[in-house]
C-alpha cells in the first residue's frame, strides 16, 4: 500500500463519524474508513460502523470482531473500495494515540482518532505507520471538495 501523506475525506463522512462517535459516548466508537488511494494520500468516501466488542473496559477500548472485520472487507470489495483503515473514539480524552493504539494498529492502515468530550465531537487526528518498529506518524485531514483542512469535527456544522 503506498503510504499516504495527506488523508482528504468527505463531508458525510466527517459527519458519519461524529454522530456515531457521539452516540458511543462514554464508550469508545469504532467504523471502517472506504475509499482509494490517490496521489499524495488516501480519500476516504465511506465509513461503516462497526460494533465495539471490547467486552472488559470499552470506555477505554475498542475491539473489532473477526467477523465485523470480514464483513468490511466484503462490503469494501461489494462497493469496489478499498479498506484504508479505521477510525475510533477517546472519550474525554485527546485525539492523539495511545500505547494500546499502536500496540494495535495495523501498517498499512490508517488509524482516525476523534476526541468526544461530554458527548461531542472535538478533535480529530489522522495516524499512520511507516514500518514495524515505528511509532505512529500524524498526516493531515483534508475535507474533499472544498480542501479546507478539518482538525475539529461538529457533528451540527458537518450536517
Amino acid at each position: 500500500m503506498t503510504t499516504p501523506r495527506t488523508v482528504t475525506i468527505d463531508a458525510s463522512v466527517l459527519a458519519a463519524i461524529a454522530l456515531a462517535a457521539n452516540e458511543a459516548y462514554p464508550n469508545e466508537g469504532c467504523g471502517a474508513l472506504l475509499g482509494e488511494l490517490v496521489a499524495g494520500g488516501a480519500h476516504v468516501s465511506r465509513t461503516l460502523p462497526i460494533p465495539n466488542s471490547e467486552a472488559g473496559t470499552p470506555r477505554v477500548r475498542f475491539a473489532v470482531a473477526p467477523r465485523d472485520y470480514l464483513a468490511v472487507e466484503r462490503e469494501a470489495d461489494r462497493l469496489g473500495a478499498r479498506l484504508l483503515g479505521f477510525w475510533h473514539s477517546h472519550p474525554d480524552h485527546p485525539a492523539l494515540p495511545s500505547g494500546t493504539d499502536r500496540a494495535y494498529a495495523w501498517e498499512g492502515l490508517l488509524t482516525v482518532i476523534v476526541s468526544v468530550r461530554n458527548g461531542e465531537s472535538a478533535e480529530i487526528g489522522a495516524f499512520e505507520i511507516l514500518g514495524a518498529e515505528e511509532p505512529f506518524t500524524a498526516l493531515g485531514i483534508l475535507e474533499s471538495g472544498s480542501l479546507v483542512p478539518v482538525t475539529r469535527l461538529s457533528p451540527h456544522a458537518l450536517v
